[in-house]
């Protein structure tokens, strides 16, 4: 009976200390502009497969099936950007360019920004030398970081996360001038389906061939060219949602529901039970990414958009990695130069993440409620968090940067995942 009243007390504590910020996130976060729909589960899922990839980026044994969320996570980008392109022609007769880079820009430079100063802060105090760090940091900011790892690995290993980023950065820029040329030839019909999905087999081939060339892990796992089959196959999920709305086939409306506890069992085991404790083979990139990842996940957003109320629903929906899915971008960028600065001390791997996670959490909480939060569009009132209205492809909030690269651990060897 000693105990227990000083760990409620510095609970309690706690939460008044944090009360202002999470208010400030609330806030925010119901002023935001959700023009396709707001899909609360969406945002639980990428809260708590956040903390699986931080998890796997101090010790990959953990949660050795992490790599696969790169895949669902770069489905859900190109799912969400996708779905805006065609509200745009829906709502204006064509893409506003200007419009959505502004958007993209706002939403990822900033904090990203932020981050990179602070990196830079504590090399200069803490972690000479500088000048490495600048080139590090020039790197990122010029969203080659995908390709630079192919051939300079050493060269951006505290910020190599920054990876993911350069990789949508690419998709942005080349996919809206691509859709506009596709929808010309073909309009939003089921030829333009086959279309995006034409180019997706194309790289999948690819791929492929680069594998059984020789090509070494680095330049299969980073390189846009040999990833961007999973940003296609979100595209064409966007189309087909919109195609197929909500009400249109009974058949798939009563499906969907039922797919919730085989999706969950499946993510479970594949997550810590069957996925190679070593890292992915060959296989991986040969199918794996493809089967084990993409489909997957294209099945799990489609039915926590399509449907309500589910174990899935249940679970992402928990207040709590609703909270994390607001603020998944900040521990995303914050974690890793965290992670490697511990590392740096030789703080013990356990440490590292009781001390990593809640210190990249705090950073990005801060990052949303005072800077980011500013840049957050308030045009138009938040949409009701509901089940999204009937042909609408709901919205999953700007995902760049998401997808993690769980070879970018912290630089001890044993733990690192590899090929």
């Amino acid at each position: 009976m000693f105990y227990p009243w000083p760990i409620h007390a510095l609970f309690r504590l706690a939460a008044a200390a944090t009360a202002p910020l999470r208010e400030a996130i609330r806030e925010a976060f119901q002023a935001q502009v959700y023009p396709l729909g707001y899909v609360p589960s969406h945002d639980g899922m990428r809260g708590l497969m956040t903390l699986g990839v931080v998890t796997a980026h101090v010790s990959h044994t953990l949660v050795p099936g992490a790599v696969l969320y790169i895949d669902l996570f770069f489905v859900a980008s190109a799912y969400y950007i996708t779905g805006l392109l065609l509200r745009d022609i829906d709502k204006h007769g064509h893409i506003r360019f200007r419009q959505f880079y502004a958007r993209r820009f706002a939403r990822i430079v900033p904090p990203l920004l932020l981050m990179l100063a602070a990196y830079l802060l504590f090399t200069w105090l803490l972690r000479p030398p500088f000048l490495p760090a600048v080139e590090r940091a020039a790197i990122a900011l010029s969203y080659i970081s995908n390709y630079w790892y192919v051939f300079d690995p050493k060269t951006i290993e505290d910020i190599g996360h920054t990876w993911t980023l350069s990789t949508e950065e690419q998709f942005y820029l080349l996919w809206p001038l691509t859709f506009v040329f596709l929808v010309k030839r073909f309009g939003v019909t089921w030829r333009l389906v086959g279309a995006i999905c034409a180019i997706a087999a194309a790289i999948w081939a690819w791929r492929v061939a680069l594998v059984l060339d020789g090509a070494e892990w680095r330049r299969l796992y980073t390189a846009f060219d040999t990833r961007a089959d999973a940003l296609m196959a979100g595209c064409a999920m966007a189309v087909v949602l919109r195609l197929v709305p909500h009400g249109a086939s009974p058949a798939l409306d009563r499906l969907w529901p039922k797919l919730a506890w085989p999706l969950l069992i499946y993510w479970g085991t594949v997550t810590f039970l069957f996925w190679p404790a070593d890292g992915p083979s060959m296989n991986y990139y040969l199918f794996g990414s493809m089967v084990c990842g993409v489909l997957p996940g294209i099945l799990a957003l489609t039915m926590l958009a399509r449907s309500h109320g589910t174990i899935l629903h249940r679970i992402f929906e928990w207040p709590v990695a609703l909270f994390l899915g607001r603020i998944f971008y900040g521990i995303y960028l914050w974690h890793l130069p965290i992670l490697n600065f511990l590392d740096s001390y030789g703080v013990w791997w356990p440490l590292r993440l009781a001390i990593g996670l809640p210190l990249s959490v705090l950073a990005a909480t801060l990052s949303y409620a005072y800077l980011e939060r500013h840049f957050l569009r308030r045009r138009a009132r938040p949409v009701a968090p509901q089940p999204p209205p009937i042909g609408v492809v709901p919205a999953f909030v700007p995902t760049a940067g998401f997808a993690a690269d769980l070879r970018f651990s912290s630089r001890q060897g044993t733990e690192t995942v590899r090929p």
